[in-house]
């Protein structure tokens, strides 16, 4: 009979254990982002976080928290937590980006504390330790601990949540992805636990963990689902009874699953969002099964060389072009396939593939959302590297009486965990400067547009306007922008570039295209409307801003310019 333990008052013999792995983590998570903390505003951090007026409050008032829990765009409710986070640490410290960047290390830190927890009482439970027998020492089953441990640092020193943790917006995965493995670390306790007094109230904690990851990204919705298999296939057994038994339980998550989709999601408007890509929905859900696999290949081979900001990925336009589409395709079914195959006899492994695919289920599928991006691993990832560790410490364990053997594997486990925290260190110089995040991008992924486009924003900035248009000019001859708004964006950069040259003509050119790629651009009418002012034409100027402003009414750029007009206009009938 397995010991209970108690989440807030550990027994005496294990205090050391957790002290120990708690301090060792933070000791090397530490090291590995210690270079982070004053890094630059990157990519959507200005469109959720610098230039969202919604989260920069001095009080919580209910007007306020409603714009918080509707994130930008106020149509539907978007990642409400995650904002409020962002809500606290500018009313905390306003724009500084240390604090900032110190919430999301916490976050990262307390994440690989709850996974450690996880791991580490899985290993523990009645059928792991008569399966996984091979790892135990003299019967007392230590190997839970090292294993824990290694596949914890494993995952937590990765160099690619370095935009997971650096990159501040993406505080949304990470936070999603400590809450997750939070609640799934209060249902084991849940499960194990002897009074039914202390069941119900660490269920309620589990339910609050769950209910505040959904809250911070949609992708969390699949967690009913990843506790369903994990109780079915590491504390009930895999066995028909228990199967079909779980088949009926499916429909209370399921049930979850489609109200929290319908709460996050308008599915009316799904097409729409692929009216502005450069890819099809078809297109995207035949490119996403070779996009996970390369995700699988740079968590297990994180180098330097490999990591970007944003991946030049070809789309699969067709299941024979390009030629990979179906292998990955087949390759990704045999892997599922065979981890059902092996769940009766090596559940734990079977648990951890599953639940990696699983995970990527919802920013895998038909959404019309970017086709890669590193940080959408994070939370998938949390259980890839427990076989891994498992393996290492049965060779260890297997070759005790072997020191050459076993001293080598504790060297190249220990040139691993090395490796991952100074490719760690060394990313985030990069990711830090936002200069430099770019100037790599481009260098990694030469053909693409968008990294160009940014880095022409910085020249735009610094007042090398020059160099600023070479790189926009770049960026249109690629032509390579993932998607329509890159290029309305582009286009309008461009034309605010000839407007500030007063070559008005072009300007007006280029802010009519952007317009036409995206109507809702406010801006684009904004500096047309301010052309026209330039050149007298205050009744074309105010008849402009008029008609958008009945298109779009809660515009405040809109008034603002509309109110400047009538300003203007007041001014020269006064003459």
């Amino acid at each position: 009979m397995i010991k209970k333990e108690n989440i807030i008052s550990l027994p005496a013999n294990f205090k050391l254990k957790y002290l120990f792995a708690f301090i060792s983590l933070f000791t090397v998570l530490i090291a590995a982002y210690s270079n982070s903390f004053y890094g630059d505003w990157h990519f959507d951090d200005y469109a959720n976080i610098v230039e969202n007026k919604y989260i920069q409050i001095n009080s919580f008032s209910p007007h306020e928290i409603k714009h918080l829990i509707y994130g930008v765009e106020h149509a539907r409710p978007s990642r409400p937590l995650a904002f409020l986070s962002f809500a606290l640490n500018y009313n905390f410290g306003g724009m500084d980006v240390f604090g900032f960047h110190a919430v999301n290390f916490i976050i990262h830190y307390l994440a690989a504390v709850f996974l450690f927890l996880f791991i580490y009482n899985t290993l523990k439970l009645p059928s792991l330790r008569e399966k996984y027998s091979s790892v135990t020492y003299h019967g007392t089953y230590p190997g839970a601990y090292p294993v824990a441990m290694l596949a914890t640092l494993f995952w937590a020193l990765n160099p690619v949540w370095v935009t997971s943790v650096t990159y501040i917006v993406q505080r949304m995965a990470s936070m999603a992805g400590l809450f997750y493995i939070m609640s799934m670390y209060l249902y084991l306790k849940t499960r194990t636990s002897e009074r039914i007094s202390h069941g119900v109230f660490l269920y309620i904690l589990c339910a609050a963990a769950g209910l505040a990851s959904f809250l911070t990204k949609e992708n969390a919705v699949m967690l009913p689902v990843s506790i369903l298999l994990f109780d079915l296939f590491l504390i009930q057994g895999v066995t028909r009874e228990n199967i079909v038994k779980n088949i009926k339980i499916l429909i209370l998550p399921s049930i979850l699953i489609i109200i929290t989709a319908f709460i996050y999601v308008d599915f009316s408007k799904i097409m729409d969002g692929y009216r502005l890509r450069d890819f099809t929905m078809s297109e995207r859900l035949l490119t996403e099964p070779r996009v996970i696999l390369f995700y699988l290949s740079l968590l297990f081979y994180p180098t330097g060389s490999r990591l970007t900001f944003l991946y030049d990925t070809e789309v699969s336009r067709s299941l024979l072009h390009p030629w990979t589409t179906i292998p990955s395709i087949l390759l990704i079914l045999f892997i599922v396939g065979f981890a059902f195959y092996i769940a009766r006899k090596r559940p734990l492994i079977s648990f951890c593939i599953i639940f990696y695919f699983l995970n990527h289920i919802i920013e895998g599928s038909f959404f019309s959302l970017e086709l890669i991006y590193e940080h959408r691993n994070y939370l998938p990832s949390m259980l890839l590297f427990v076989p891994c560790a498992e393996f290492l410490i049965y060779i260890i364990d297997h070759f005790r009486d072997k020191k050459i053997i076993r001293f080598a594997a504790v060297l190249i486990i220990a040139v691993m965990l090395l490796g991952e925290s100074s490719i760690t260190y060394n990313r985030n110089k990069t990711v830090s400067d936002d200069f430099l995040l770019w100037s790599d991008n481009i260098a990694k992924s030469p053909s693409l547009s968008r990294p160009h486009t940014n880095l022409g924003r910085i020249y735009y900035i610094r007042d090398e306007k020059e160099k600023a248009l070479q790189e926009y000019e770049k960026a249109v001859v690629l032509n390579n922008f993932g998607s329509r708004e890159a290029l309305a964006i582009q286009e309008y950069n461009i034309g605010l570039y000839y407007f500030e040259k007063k070559q008005d003509d072009k300007a007006f050119d280029y802010f009519r295209k952007s317009s036409e790629i995206i109507p809702q651009f406010i801006q684009n009418y904004i500096q047309i409307a301010e052309i026209k002012i330039r050149h007298n034409q205050i009744k074309e100027a105010k008849q402009l801003i008029g008609e958008k402003l009945k298109q779009y009414p809660d515009s405040p750029e809109l008034k603002e310019m509309y109110s400047s007009i009538q300003l203007k206009e007041g001014r020269i009938n006064g003459n």
